[in-house]
């Protein structure tokens, strides 16, 4: 409840300036959190607590949680229809110098504690925020808040379309050393996020499938101009669904999202990004240095993640 709750509360206040990935699997981090005016990803890992303890939430974290220093640790008091009037946001590496350590049993822990009405004797005191004001640690003032424009998506998606998402997500989950985010809710260009466990870098993806046939073979791929945000750190994965035989075609696109526009017609269709991409012809165009083959996707992202 309190995740979900923090979720909303980040997306409401930055005005879709903070767009919230949730993990695929539980690996340590509770979501990413994609900064849109300048890219980054930040790890986030949610601790909330539902009563207070002698009048202070009373923070208890297993120090084998705690394995990136740059994440941030948020936690809070859940009360009946929102979150309490101040919230804890701190580095995970401050958390651990400010925490006392101890043990359970023979596993280490961090342990801390902070009240609603923060007093300046409080060794967490500069990592207090009010609750109204959360957004503001995570890099969005109430400016850029007002002053953003969210997208409208559209909610329909077709059958083969989540085919598609769901083919990238088995083969990026079969690299043990990723783990996976999808959006809540989807507002941008990506909508699955990798996250490198050891690197900690995160490249955000966008899928886009294409339905063809043997006497079809060229398609239109098409995104909404007014939506698209090309980033370093965003790549679009395109794939063919070979509808006469129930399966994918062996390679696939993928495409940095800063080029994109470079491989699209000169002008906007209708408010549409396009070009046209036939899988089954290997004569050379602009599109031949993207073709990857199907089976070598989950190393080309690795390699993008390890720089």
């Amino acid at each position: 409840m309190f995740e979900f709750r923090l979720w909303a509360l980040l997306t409401e206040q930055s005005r879709g300036s903070l767009h919230v990935f949730l993990p695929l699997t539980d690996r340590g981090i509770d979501a990413l959190v994609h900064r849109l005016s300048d890219g980054k990803y930040i790890s986030v890992q949610a601790k909330g607590r539902s009563t207070l303890d002698d009048g202070e939430v009373h923070l208890v974290v297993w120090a084998e949680s705690l394995r990136d220093d740059n994440a941030l640790l948020v936690s809070g008091l859940i009360i009946d229809g929102g979150l309490g009037p101040t919230m804890l946001v701190i580095p995970e590496g401050d958390f651990k110098r400010l925490a006392e350590a101890s043990h359970d049993g023979d596993r280490p822990i961090y342990s801390a504690r902070f009240g609603m009405r923060p007093q300046q004797r409080s060794r967490f005191y500069d990592f207090l925020v009010p609750t109204e004001r959360l957004a503001e640690r995570f890099g969005i003032s109430p400016t850029v808040a007002a002053a953003q424009l969210v997208a409208e998506r559209p909610m329909w998606r077709s059958d083969v379309g989540f085919l598609g998402e769901a083919k990238v997500t088995l083969l990026l989950a079969e690299a043990g050393d990723l783990n996976l985010f999808r959006p809540f809710p989807d507002l941008e260009t990506a909508e699955l996020v990798a996250l490198q466990m050891d690197s900690r870098r995160a490249v955000g993806i966008q899928v886009k499938t294409r339905s063809i046939d043997a006497s079809h073979s060229a398609t239109t791929v098409n995104i909404r101009a007014l939506s698209f945000r090309p980033a370093p750190s965003t790549y679009f994965v395109i794939l063919a669904w070979l509808r006469d035989e129930d399966r994918f075609h062996g390679d696939c696109l993928l495409i940095p999202s800063v080029e994109f526009r470079d491989v699209c017609q000169p002008e906007e269709v209708n408010g549409q990004l396009k070009f046209e991409w036939d899988p089954m012809t290997q004569v050379r165009s602009r599109l031949l240095r993207y073709r990857t083959p199907l089976s070598a996707l989950r190393l080309e992202i690795l390699s993008r993640l390890r720089g």
